[in-house]
């Protein structure tokens, strides 16, 4: 089943991205992102934080919400407030986890060099690091994850 994106007038992007829990799917937030970023005068460095922000995300539901089944889907919700801010909602119908009070969001220590980097647990931090704020809701069912990101007028 393909992913689906909303209907749209032809000058406006689509304001959400649907995705199966598949990780070849993540391959659709690039294009999605970039049309986000043309309709709404987006720079380089704000578009790179959303994709950041939302394949980590993403990914995370895919690979450790729905631990891999097939046959789940994730969206992603975009809409512009009065703030100048862009706010990317991705909802999800895994079980419970809030990433933001998660022990390894804080408590990693970062290494000292490379060869004590391992992977995992770093991903929250990123996401706090590049957008402008976070929150998470927890649903009937499901998760809530708004990120916002400032656009600079």
């Amino acid at each position: 089943m393909p992913p689906i994106m909303a209907q749209r007038p032809a000058s406006r992007p689509a304001t959400r991205l649907t995705l199966r829990s598949e990780l070849k799917d993540l391959l659709l937030v690039w294009p999605w992102v970039e049309s986000l970023a043309l309709a709404y005068a987006i720079p380089a460095s704000t578009q790179f934080a959303i994709l950041l922000c939302l394949e980590e995300a993403l990914s995370n539901v895919i690979r450790h919400g729905y631990r891999g089944r097939a046959g789940e889907t994730l969206t992603v919700d975009c809409a512009r407030n009065e703030s100048s801010e862009l706010v990317l909602t991705v909802e999800d119908q895994a079980p419970p986890f809030d990433p933001l009070t998660a022990p390894e969001a804080e408590n990693r220590p970062d290494p000292s060099s490379l060869d004590e980097l391992k992977p995992g647990g770093r991903g929250i931090r990123l996401m706090r690091r590049f957008a402008g704020s976070l929150a998470y809701q927890r649903l009937d069912g499901g998760n809530r994850l708004t990120m916002r990101f400032v656009i600079p007028g």
